[in-house]
């Protein structure tokens, strides 16, 4: 067992040392063909017809949000609990990000609370899926049609939990990611899916500075819109190649760990477990429970790495940020879930080579941790 123990860890070996020398030496380093063997690779796991990477989660939602033509004066509900990316996409597009509250097993936006925020300025909604735990998408796209509003789903940590064929039943953008942190990484780098042929040209002309998708007319590229520059490299894709062939067995090693987690934290009495990671089948990007003892759970990150043992906070509450609080007034108060949890939300490590003795070294930390008086 080693010394210190990880938050999160990418599993990087040979193959992608070999797939990135590969295209040191071919000399084709932006989008070329690592990245459409990338894109074919995702699409096909998640069951739809097209998928479009880029340079990062954030820029796949920016380019999503764009596509559905999210803009000035609009209204966009995010969860208000999470990391602020998805609200930054949103205000990015010229829109305003609108938080709601979350469930606490799930730690995602349900139908009640995305209604509950939802003015006649409300044009879309961006469902989260926390950690790899998947949001109640039949109910909220429900809500959506019934609405008239669209749907951008910011699925970046859960590539390999498994939807029964969910990803292509949506109808609307699906958002990954693959920093370091998640199941699956680039370095940095993201991906929109879609199974709209017009939607899929439209995001690779917003990627690719707002060139025509259809090709070069007289050698002179067609500038028919204005876009970004998010492209991915052939770099990133390369790596993505090797790690998206790995992606079952990554999945499954977590699954694993997760499982060593379950049944050694039931008998810790100072956390709570969410219920969402009791769903089948998830990826799990990363652990997050919750701290029972109010006001403890900094101190118990503190506790933790004395002893070799990197843990973080679980999230960040919208509500008290200061971008948010100063523009619109926002109040912890009025979202008390995500406020909750923001304040008691601990993040456990997940590598992919963590041991059971791994596993019981931190929960025997956090049970001693918890028992402590603040």
């Amino acid at each position: 067992m080693s010394t210190n123990l990880p938050l999160h860890r990418p599993l990087l070996g040979d193959a992608e040392v070999a797939a990135v020398t590969e295209v040191l030496q071919s000399g084709f380093l932006v989008q070329g063909p690592k990245v459409a063997a990338f894109e074919a690779g995702l699409a096909k796991r998640l069951g739809l017809a097209e998928v479009i990477a880029c340079s990062s989660g954030t820029a796949a939602l920016h380019l999503a949000l764009a596509a559905m033509e999210c803009g000035q004066g609009d209204e966009v509900i995010v969860p208000a609990f999470g990391f602020p990316a998805t609200a930054n996409a949103v205000e990015l597009c010229g829109a305003k990000a609108i938080p709601a509250d979350i469930d606490p097993e799930r730690m995602s936006l349900s139908v009640q609370s995305v209604t509950a925020q939802a003015t006649d300025r409300t044009v879309g909604v961006v469902p989260v899926h926390p950690f790899g735990i998947p949001a109640p998408m039949p109910e909220l796209s429900s809500l959506a049609r019934e609405r008239g509003w669209w749907m951008v789903e910011d699925a970046a940590c859960a590539l390999g939990t498994e939807t029964n064929g969910r990803w292509s039943q949506g109808g609307h953008p699906v958002c990954l990611s693959f920093h370091p942190r998640k199941t699956v990484t680039t370095g940095e780098g993201g991906a929109v899916g879609v199974n709209d042929p017009a939607l899929a040209c439209r995001l690779r002309e917003l990627r690719n500075h707002g060139i025509a998708a259809d090709g070069i007319e007289r050698g002179w590229s067609r500038f028919t819109s204005i876009g970004f520059n998010y492209r991915m490299t052939d770099l990133a894709a390369a790596i993505g190649v090797v790690q998206l062939e790995r992606l079952d067995d990554f999945v499954g090693r977590r699954r694993q760990v997760v499982a060593w987690y379950r049944e050694q934290l039931a008998a810790v009495d100072g956390i709570r477990w969410p219920q969402g990671y009791e769903l089948d089948r998830l990826s799990t990007q990363s652990l997050v429970v919750e701290i029972l003892s109010e006001g403890r759970r900094d101190d118990i990150i503190g506790e933790l790495a004395a002893q070799g043992i990197s843990t973080t906070i679980g999230g960040y509450g919208l509500a008290s940020q200061p971008f948010w609080v100063e523009r619109d007034g926002l109040a912890a108060s009025d979202y008390p879930v995500a406020t909750r949890m923001a304040n008691a939300a601990l993040t456990l490590p997940v590598t992919h080579d963590m041991t059971e003795s791994d596993v019981r070294r931190v929960v025997h930390a956090l049970d001693q941790a918890t028992r402590l008086t603040s």
